[in-house]
């Protein structure tokens, strides 16, 4: 069932906004009982301190987490928001509260953890965090927040309700759970309705919204691309304003778009979040190469043409360009190719570097310079930096999906020769080129036709582009080359060298080399003729 039905199920009934109620599990039942069972102590013994401040100490649950049950999903994220004291006074208070009724509860207090403040992670509030019934649970006081122009980091204080509320990125997002009366409240008026509607919405005005923090223009993207909802249009508008794009990088912790992009890749839908950066001009943003200003000031001045060929692949809207070409022909190239479609569905690894590497198909065979102290080898390719050191994902993920994306044209090359005369490819060409990229043979081979696909609009061309590939990888498979990778000298090294009557050096790895391209080219060898073809060039 989609999101969009749970969520049709779950809030609409008979085209009106009804509001919902919230079904609690086991554990999370035993939380809120517990929570409110100290909640009434604590009134019941500080009504002095609460008559003073004319408000008795009240707990909400907060964010993810009542969004979630509404969609009826389950989700481990409680977060509990305070609003009297701060996170780790409560935490404390509670913690004393079960000592006091082990007997009641029959569970021992953890210790509790506090999460100080660390604004580049946009922590921006300490949190104080523990474990009850085996459930993590953050406990943090509501909030108010004031941005200055310099910073994404707001100054910090004491908040209502619907000033907590109000500062979240969503409006879906603003819905809290009251522990004590088992009710949601909507205090932007809007939560509900635009979670019924499959709608995604800022609760205060979407251009201070992402001005104080542009983070949150990736955050409604995300969301947008996992639940399949719609950002609207008053939203989606300001999301692409160029002063917004200046704000990233001036005010946005460059770690924060890797680890929003990391979630975005790993979700349901990253070809809508894909489609939203490339309508609102991110692209420059998201998919920038490094953040190191002395990198970039070394690769002006030492990288030249390398830089200016990069820059215009922004500047010139080149990048922008290619993304819109992917997304209006990615379903009929996955409808084309169920084999590929399957993997994207049943591997997420596969499915995340899929889509890295078609998005970075105009960074092919462009490299930057990295390692600024060393004289040679100081450069990596451009798709592997803007993968390892832009978006800080896995440092094997970016080796992989550079290695791919700079092939595309050597690879295209070996498909044209393979359907013009397939005499022309010696076995062992194909099966060191394989070998090469080890089991991302596939990532490989769709990744550049791909890029051949996005060439042409004709249906035609485009066809017989992926018969063209279709063919070529059946041929690797009558070849039994697909695990090529895997082959090892068919006479070890000892035994070898024994044969031989030889002492081990460096000749051996490439006597070794020339071992396996024999076995490539002679695929029914055996090892008598395999030690009659060493002992013609051992000598050499």
């Amino acid at each position: 069932m989609s999101i969009r039905s749970l969520v049709t199920r779950h809030l609409y009934t008979m085209n009106h906004i009804i509001t919902p109620k919230i079904n609690l599990t086991d554990t999370e039942s035993k939380i809120c009982n517990l929570l409110k069972d100290y909640t009434i102590v604590y009134n019941n013994n500080n009504k002095t301190v609460t008559q003073q401040i004319n408000e008795p100490l009240t707990l909400r649950i907060t964010g993810g987490w009542v969004r979630d049950k509404l969609l009826g999903q389950g989700s481990h994220d409680l977060d509990i928001a305070i609003n009297i004291m701060s996170g780790e006074q409560f935490a404390m208070g509670l913690n004393n509260y079960l000592l006091e009724n082990y007997n009641k509860y029959e569970i021992t207090p953890h210790s509790i953890h506090k999460i100080e403040k660390n604004p580049e992670k946009s922590k921006h509030l300490e949190t104080a965090t523990t474990k009850i019934f085996d459930t993590e649970i953050d406990f943090v006081n509501l909030r108010s927040e004031e941005y200055t122009n310099l910073s994404r980091i707001p100054t910090i204080n004491f908040g209502t309700p619907k000033q907590d509320a109000l500062r979240r990125d969503a409006t879906l997002n603003a819905l809290f759970y009251n522990v004590t009366t088992g009710h949601i409240e909507d205090l932007t008026g809007k939560g509900i309705e635009d979670l019924q509607k499959g709608l995604l919405r800022t609760p205060l005005p979407p251009r201070q919204t992402f001005l104080d923090d542009p983070l949150r223009v990736l955050r409604l993207i995300r969301f947008a691309s996992r639940f399949d909802f719609t950002i609207v249009p008053e939203v989606l508008k300001e999301m692409g304003d160029p002063e917004i794009n200046i704000a990233f990088d001036n005010k946005i912790s460059k770690e924060r778009i890797g680890n929003e992009m990391e979630k975005i890749l790993k979700g349901p839908n990253p070809n809508i979040a894909l489609h939203l950066i490339q309508k609102c001009n991110l692209e420059n943003v998201v998919f920038f190469w490094h953040h190191d200003k002395t990198l970039i000031d070394i690769n002006k001045t030492e990288n030249t043409d390398q830089y200016k060929q990069i820059e215009k692949i922004y500047s010139d809207g080149i990048l922008n360009s290619h993304l819109f070409n992917f997304w209006n022909q990615r379903l009929t190239f996955l409808q084309r190719n169920p084999a590929l479609q399957e993997l994207v569905d049943t591997d997420p690894i596969f499915k995340q570097n899929y889509i890295l590497g078609v998005a970075l198909l105009p960074m092919s065979q462009k490299r930057v310079i990295v390692f600024h102290k060393k004289k040679i080898n100081n450069t990596m390719s451009l798709v592997e930096s803007i993968i390892r050191e832009g978006l800080k994902l896995n440092k094997l993920d970016g080796i992989i999906v550079g290695k791919c994306v700079d092939s595309i044209t050597k690879y295209h090359e070996l498909v044209e020769m393979f359907i013009t005369d397939s005499t022309l490819l010696k076995r062992s060409d194909l099966g060191l080129f394989i070998r090469s990229f080890e089991s991302n043979y596939p990532l490989a081979h769709y990744i550049s036709m791909m890029n051949q696909y996005l060439t042409t609009t004709d249906p035609v061309l485009q066809q017989q582009i992926i018969s063209q590939y279709d063919t070529f990888m059946n041929y690797i498979k009558d070849q039994n080359l697909l695990e090529s990778y895997k082959i090892k000298p068919m006479i070890d090294g000892k035994k070898l060298l024994k044969l031989l009557n030889l002492k081990a050096g460096p000749w051996m790895g490439q006597l070794n080399n020339n071992i396996i391209i024999w076995q490539l080219d002679n695929p029914n060898g055996t090892e008598e003729q395999l030690l009659d073809f060493v002992k013609t060039i051992a000598p050499k």
